[in-house]
């Protein structure tokens, strides 16, 4: 098929990973996402082929930026697997890229936010955390993120790492620090921040075993900087 003839689908989605090649990298041991129109075309209809028997409308088999927004694309993808396998997967990007998130930590106590996340609805005890906005790098924007959603002026910063909080979707990441404070803040209500607490390492060990604290970027920080032996 000629690029004239292509759906306008496929040609904003070659043209999306022309400009985002790093999103569509293929030197992963065999793992790779199909580019040739077509592959594409003919993934399309053996995985539509087996929706339509599961009763699925086909057309959730179409390789695409299924939707978007100005902060995430849900796209998906022809895949080839090592065996030579091939099926479409869908995946969430971030358009502002990765995140930072700050482990704070004012006179030994742990300083977590209480924020209402829209994903599961539910309030959820958390590091503050963002996203790495355009001209900055991860610790100019762990430093925006204290400032922003509690108030919080760093005496003292130290990188932990990164980690994925959902890789069977989630694309983007976070850069994990640890953060010694000078001081805390008041409540952002327009972040959903409900309350700013500290908390002993013991009481934080406490929520976790217990499920009071449940995001994944949270608890890898609070991991990571015991294994530092930084509480």
């Amino acid at each position: 098929m000629s690029a004239e003839n292509l759906p306008a689908r496929l040609t904003e989605y070659l043209e999306f990973a022309r400009a985002h090649p790093h999103l569509f990298d293929d030197n992963r041991d065999g793992m790779r996402i199909l580019l040739d129109p077509a592959d594409i075309l003919a993934v399309e209809a053996e995985v539509g082929a087996r929706l339509r028997l599961r009763g699925i409308d086909p057309a959730q088999a179409q390789v695409g930026i299924a939707c978007r927004d100005p902060w995430v694309l849900l796209v998906r993808d022809a895949v080839e697997f090592p065996d030579r396998a091939r099926r479409t997967h869908a995946r969430l990007v971030n358009t502002g890229g990765d995140g930072a998130a700050v482990l704070p930590v004012l006179d030994g106590k742990v300083v977590l936010i209480r924020t209402f996340r829209h994903g599961p609805r539910r309030w959820m005890w958390e590091i503050p955390r963002g996203a790495i906005e355009a001209g900055q790098g991860p610790v100019e924007a762990a430093h925006a993120e204290v400032r922003e959603e509690i108030g919080g002026e760093i005496d003292q910063l130290l990188p932990l790492g990164f980690v994925y909080g959902a890789t069977h979707l989630y694309r983007n990441g976070a850069h994990l620090f640890f953060a010694r404070l000078r001081s805390t803040g008041v409540p952002q209500a327009a972040e959903a921040i409900a309350a700013i607490e500290a908390f002993t390492v013991a009481q934080t060990e406490r929520m976790l075993r217990e499920g009071e604290i449940l995001d994944a970027i949270s608890v890898s920080a609070f991991l990571h900087a015991r294994l530092r032996g930084l509480l």
